[in-house]
C-alpha cells in the first residue's frame, strides 16, 4: 500500500518527505523518463481512474470501503447519477430522489502525519478549484499551500505544470519546521496526455520532474513518486457510440449510465439486467467485456460490498480495444480499464529506497 510506504518513509526521513502525485503516468514511460529514480511496480484500483485511485492511495481503503467506485455513479437510493469531481447530475427527467453520501470519507495520510506531530502540506493547483466531497475527502488532514497560480486559467501543457510545481515545491521546502514535514503536490499530467499522449513535451516535463527530484534528495529531502492510473490510445467507433446511447436511454434504462472512461455501466429497467447485456454483448463483440458486479467480484475487480451495489450499474463493460466507445470521443488516450497501460504505475524514489511493497496480483 502506497500509505504504509509513506508512512514508513517519514518516520525515517532525516528532513522530512516529498510526495509527487503524478496524474496520468505509465510505469513504462515512468521508467524511460526518471533516470535517478528506484522505481517499483504497483497496480492501480478497478477502475484505473483518478477519483478512485487517488482517494485509495490517501485512506489505504479500497473502492468496496470508501465507495468512490468511479467518476460519475449513483448515490445510494438516488434516481440519478453524479459528477463526482464536479457535482452535476444526470437523470432522466428531473431527479427527485437525491440519495445519499456519495463517498464515505476516512483518515488520511495527511491525517495519520499530523496525529504523529508532523506538519502535513498540499499543493496543487488544479485541485483548489475544486469543491466537494471528493476533495474534501482526498486532503482531509493536509494544509493547502496557496498557489499563486490557483486563479489563473488553467493550462495543461505538462512543461508548464512541472515547472509551477517545481517552483512551489521548492518554496515549501525552503522553510523551517519543528518536525520533518510532509509535503504532497499534485502534478496534473492527465489533461495533457488525454490529448497528446505521452509525447516528446510530456517526456520534457517528466526529464525536469526528474532532475528537481534528484536535486531535493541530495540536500537531504526524502522524494517519492506515485501515480494514479496510466493512459493507452483509443479510436471510439461512432457505430458503438450509437448502440451505447440506444441502450442508455429510458426505454431499458432507470437512469443514466456511469463509469470512467474505458469502463461503463448501464442501470437496466428491473427485470431487464439480462436482456440489456445480451443486448451491449452483441452490439460491442470482442471490443467489450460485458459482466455483472458479481462477476468482477469473483475476478477480484471490485468486490461487491453493499457500498459498491448500491453505486454501480447491473451491467458493466470494460474496454478490451480502442474502439470502445468512451464518454469523450474527442481524447485519444483514455483509462478506466484492465489493460497494463492503464493499471501498472510507478512508485518512484530517489533517496531513500522506500519500503518494501506488497508484490504485484
Amino acid at each position: 500500500m502506497v500509505t504504509e510506504v509513506v508512512a514508513g518513509t517519514l518516520r525515517a526521513a532525516p528532513r522530512g518527505l516529498c510526495v509527487l502525485a503524478v496524474d496520468g503516468l505509465s510505469l513504462e514511460v515512468a521508467e524511460s523518463a526518471f533516470r535517478h529514480a528506484h522505481i517499483r511496480p504497483l497496480r492501480s484500483t478497478f477502475p484505473s481512474t483518478s477519483t478512485t485511485a487517488w482517494l485509495t492511495a490517501v485512506t489505504g481503503t479500497d473502492p468496496g470501503v470508501h465507495g468512490a467506485v468511479g467518476m460519475v455513479y449513483r448515490a445510494p437510493g438516488a434516481d440519478c447519477v453524479t459528477h463526482l469531481v464536479t457535482g452535476e447530475t444526470y437523470a432522466f427527467g428531473s431527479p427527485s430522489t437525491p440519495g445519499s453520501a456519495l463517498l464515505h470519507a476516512g483518515p488520511t495520510l495527511f491525517d495519520r502525519a499530523a496525529a504523529s506531530g508532523r506538519t502535513a502540506l498540499a499543493i496543487g493547483a488544479e485541485l483548489e478549484r475544486l469543491t466537494g466531497p471528493w476533495v474534501d475527502a482526498l486532503l482531509h488532514g493536509a494544509r493547502i499551500v496557496p498557489s499563486p497560480s490557483a486563479a489563473a486559467t488553467p493550462t495543461i501543457d505538462p512543461v508548464s505544470v512541472v515547472e509551477r510545481t517545481v517552483r512551489e515545491v521548492e518554496a515549501v521546502l525552503a522553510r523551517a519546521y519543528d518536525a520533518p514535514p510532509l509535503l504532497w503536490a499534485y502534478v496534473n499530467l492527465d489533461d495533457h496526455i488525454h490529448r497528446s499522449g505521452y509525447d516528446s513535451r510530456l517526456r520534457e516535463a517528466l526529464s525536469l520532474l526528474d532532475t528537481a527530484a534528484a536535486r531535493w534528495a541530495e540536500t537531504g529531502w526524502s522524494v517519492l513518486a506515485h501515480a494514479d492510473h496510466g493512459q493507452v490510445e483509443v479510436t471510439p467507433d461512432p457505430v458503438f457510440a450509437e448502440a451505447w446511447a440506444r441502450l442508455d436511454a429510458p426505454a431499458h434504462c432507470r437512469m443514466p449510465g456511469g463509469g470512467a472512461g474505458r469502463v461503463r455501466w448501464l442501470h437496466p429497467l428491473p427485470g431487464r439486467e439480462e436482456t440489456v447485456a445480451d443486448a451491449l454483448r452483441e452490439a460491442l463483440g470482442d471490443h467489450a467485456l460485458v459482466l455483472t458486479p458479481d462477476e468482477l467480484h469473483t475476478r477480484g475487480l471490485l468486490p461487491a460490498t453493499p457500498a459498491v451495489r448500491a453505486r454501480i450499474g447491473e451491467v458493466v463493460a470494460l474496454a478490451t480495444s480502442p474502439h470502445f466507445p468512451v464518454p469523450d470521443p474527442t481524447v485519444t488516450w483514455e483509462h478506466g480499464s484492465i489493460s497494463e497501460g492503464e493499471t501498472l504505475v510507478p512508485l518512484a524514489a530517489w533517496n531513500p529506497v522506500p519500503e518494501p511493497v506488497p508484490a504485484l496480483p
